[in-house]
């Protein structure tokens, strides 16, 4: 006969169950890494008198194992995804189950009722949003004017492809390819006309940035350094499959605009001022913001958040190595935000004022550049070289990353070898920045200052 903890009603037990499963598939949607979701499971567990209850997470599925009674349950399925403010949201009803402030039979309605919350911005605002993270990115790299407007129309035609898919989930594995090929036959083609000597492969990676799974090889990368073998290899696999699609999409658009695998660059040879990345910089966090509905209260610390790490990036680039400076712009980027979770009034989650920065930092871009090289065969093309021998020479490495100097590398395995570099380095610099978020999460709150008014007369 199957057993009940002490107290517990069957009711009790089913609830509760059923909001750690329903808890751990909203955390999984918002984009939780696997670590986080698992601790934050068991911290609710804890807080319910369950510290038995055996609880595993997946990419895509969550398992609860009773002890007591004797039973297994398991969420696998692929929910939809949540945007920014749901997942801030999700965040919040975590913290609260944590500390006891709400039942979980509270939690399961509030669950249910954040998937029919209104998104915060109406749909044209975040199908403006792509188009200004896109021509944010694109000036961040410096690119002409015509390559910046490009990439601002491109990132409307991923919003509007995006926004009429999200109720079709079978058309919506179709859309990172479409959007590739379209963006890529539009840059190739007018390019063509503007500036026949090298098409920038940087236009056209900017309005599919957010396509990029450049955050998700990452998440992958930390979880097989944390243990998680499986979460790890089916994230990396996934990204991996990601990328040669958007490759894929790439290359037919090039072919469809008839332009030579040779004449297919990373970047053109005239850019614009130095200081126009900045701004560039803080154009695409206000994107960022409205494609992806941050929640209020994060629009200021997301775009101060983002100046920050590419500052840092771009500083710690010139001084030592893009490389290294990916993963101490990451570091820092992250260090910020958790504190940022823990001393505001708000506590926005600090994935939420951490993931406009990863596309970013994180060099999705980069290996998408790599991929499409490698399969041109454009980085032994010694047409291809001949286009940049008037370019300033840089070093491999340090020009492999958002910076300033031009990408030019000499075999396919070196570009490569940055990319793989780059991901390893933002995998530590979390890390770092992880174990630094804990001990200040651990110290007291700062005393209120008082001030005494003197009195007259």
């Amino acid at each position: 006969m199957d057993q009940q903890p002490d107290g517990a009603s069957p009711d009790d037990i089913d609830d509760l169950e059923e909001f750690i499963l329903s808890l751990g598939r909203a955390q999984l949607a918002g984009g939780y890494p696997v670590d986080d979701v698992t601790r934050s499971l068991h911290a609710v567990a804890e807080a319910h008198g369950r510290p038995d209850l055996g609880i595993y997470v997946l990419p895509n599925a969550v398992l609860l194992d009773d002890p007591v009674i004797g039973r297994a349950r398991i969420i696998a399925e692929n929910p939809k995804v949540l945007r920014m403010d749901q997942a801030a949201a999700v965040h919040d009803i975590a913290r609260d189950a944590r500390e006891g402030h709400i039942t979980p039979e509270q939690g399961l309605d509030e669950l249910d009722d954040l998937r029919e919350r209104d998104p915060r911005f109406p749909p044209w605002a975040t199908i403006l949003g792509r188009g200004l993270a896109a021509a944010g990115f694109a000036l961040v790299f410096r690119v002409s004017f015509w390559g910046v407007g490009m990439a601002f129309l491109g990132g409307v035609f991923v919003g509007l492809l995006t926004y009429f898919t999200r109720r079709y989930p079978a058309v919506q594995p179709l859309v990172p390819p479409l959007a590739a090929a379209v963006c890529a036959f539009a840059v190739f083609g007018f390019g063509s006309i503007i500036d026949d000597s090298v098409q920038p492969l940087r236009v056209v990676a900017a309005p599919i940035i957010t396509l990029i799974p450049g955050a998700a090889i990452t998440r992958a990368t930390q979880e097989l350094a944390s243990g998680h073998i499986i979460s790890g290899a089916s994230r990396l696999v996934a990204s991996v499959v990601q990328i040669l699609v958007l490759t894929f999409g790439v290359l037919v658009g090039g072919l469809l605009a008839s332009v030579s695998p040779y004449d297919i660059g990373d970047l053109t040879e005239q850019r614009l001022p130095l200081g126009i990345a900045w701004v560039g910089a803080a154009i695409y966090a206000a994107g960022q913001v409205l494609a992806f509905n941050e929640p209020r209260g994060a629009v200021t610390p997301v775009i101060l958040l983002l100046l920050l790490a590419f500052s840092v990036q771009q500083l710690v680039s010139w001084l030592l190595d893009a490389v290294i400076a990916a993963g101490v712009a990451a570091a820092v980027g992250l260090f910020v935000a958790i504190v940022i979770q823990d001393r505001s009034k708000r506590g926005t989650p600090a994935f939420v004022l951490f993931t406009p920065v990863f596309w970013l930092l994180v060099p999705g871009s980069l290996g998408l550049v790599a991929l499409t090289e490698v399969v041109t065969g454009t980085a032994d093309d010694p047409k291809a070289q001949a286009t940049s021998a008037d370019a300033p020479a840089s070093p491999t490495l340090t020009s492999s990353l958002p910076s300033f100097d031009d990408l030019s590398v000499d075999t396919n395995a070196s570009v490569l070898l940055v990319f793989a570099a780059s991901i390893i380095a933002i995998t530590i610099g979390m890390q770092i920045a992880s174990l630094a978020g804990r001990m200040v999460q651990r110290l007291p709150d700062l005393p209120t200052p008082t001030f005494r008014t003197r009195r007259r007369g």
